[in-house]
């Protein structure tokens, strides 16, 4: 650093010349290093993460170097893995429709073990959709309210299933309040659907505010033998085809999971076991060069084959460039 003292010689003009520039040219390069570094910070993406093992459990405390990220079959450097501390916002979407009469007590049942565990560091809301979708409990963490609203839970022998509107409306909510982790878990039965909306009105309002969706499909004995499409996604031929095609869809889009069940008193387990992966989600930071145009697929793999990883982008809440 250059000192002046007022009993130092005067210095010649040309070496003050030559000291100015210096020090213009090294503010200048101070302030590309501050540009470079927000840069940077502007070329990395995040993603919550899951991962299990064969057994469907949640697998802890692995590095970095163990998950493989890929921008459209282009590998992404992964710059830090770490446990996700951010609050959940849930929304349990329950069919109350005379197909799911035969599993109301199951479900119950189920949602409660469920809101025991997650109410107390998450939001929950309860949202019903046997008729035109009804939210029974607002986004809250109190376990008595919460509580109440199942209780209030019951299926209508006369009602059908609007699924897909209560996914859009759902969607919507998440936007208004600005979700930064938004959950969607539905427990549905098989049935007609009579939503205005179509699958791809769904999939596209849950893609745009980054919802992990997980589906739950409680199959009756009449489902079974009909048909029914299971986890490969191949739509029966007596099911409503937009219905059938969200619920194979959105959890492989979305970084959720399904998982069809042939006895309902087996939800409470599964139900279970989606609380303890969500509760032990990684968030993972990558980068990613700059550019203008979005990727298409983003697909996050383990270097271990028996592990599976379950990817949902963090939803970007920083402006500049575009990602």
């Amino acid at each position: 650093m250059l000192q002046f003292s007022p009993f130092a010689p005067r210095l010649p003009s040309v070496s003050f010349f030559w000291c100015f520039r210096i020090s213009c040219l090294t503010f200048v390069g101070f302030f590309v290093g501050l540009q470079g570094q927000a840069w940077a910070q502007q070329n990395e993406r995040a993603l919550f993460v899951s991962v299990t093992d064969a057994s469907g459990s949640p697998v802890l405390n692995l590095p970095p170097s163990e998950f493989l990220v890929e921008e459209d079959g282009a590998q992404r450097e992964v710059l830090r893995v770490e446990a996700t501390r951010k609050r959940m916002q849930v929304a349990l979407l329950v069919d109350t429709s005379a197909a799911a009469a035969f599993a109301l007590a199951d479900i119950r049942t189920g949602l409660e073990t469920l809101v025991a565990t997650l109410h107390q560091d998450n939001e929950i809301a309860l949202v019903t959709f046997g008729g035109p979708p009804r939210i029974l409990v607002e986004s809250t963490s109190r376990l008595n309210r919460l509580q109440d609203g199942i209780g209030r839970v019951f299926a209508f022998s006369d009602s059908a299933s609007y699924l897909l509107d209560a996914l859009v409306q759902t969607a919507r909510g998440f936007e208004r309040r600005e979700s930064p982790r938004p959950v969607v878990i539905v427990l549905t039965s098989e049935g007609t659907d009579y939503s205005r909306s179509s699958a791809r009105d769904a999939l596209e309002a849950l893609e745009a505010t980054s919802a992990a969706t997980h589906v739950v499909v409680l199959l009756s004995r009449s489902n079974v033998t009909s048909g029914f499409a299971g986890f490969d996604g191949n739509v029966g031929a007596n099911d409503p085809y937009q219905r059938n095609l969200a619920l194979a869809q959105l959890p492989e889009a979305t970084g959720g999971q399904r998982r069809d069940l042939l006895l309902s008193s087996a939800l409470g387990r599964t139900l279970r076991q989606l609380t303890t992966t969500l509760m032990n989600q990684y968030e993972l930071v990558y980068s990613r060069p700059t550019s203008l145009i979005p990727p298409e697929e983003i697909s996050v793999r383990m270097r271990r084959d028996d592990l599976r990883a379950r990817a949902t982008p963090v939803k970007l809440t920083i402006t500049g460039n575009p990602q």
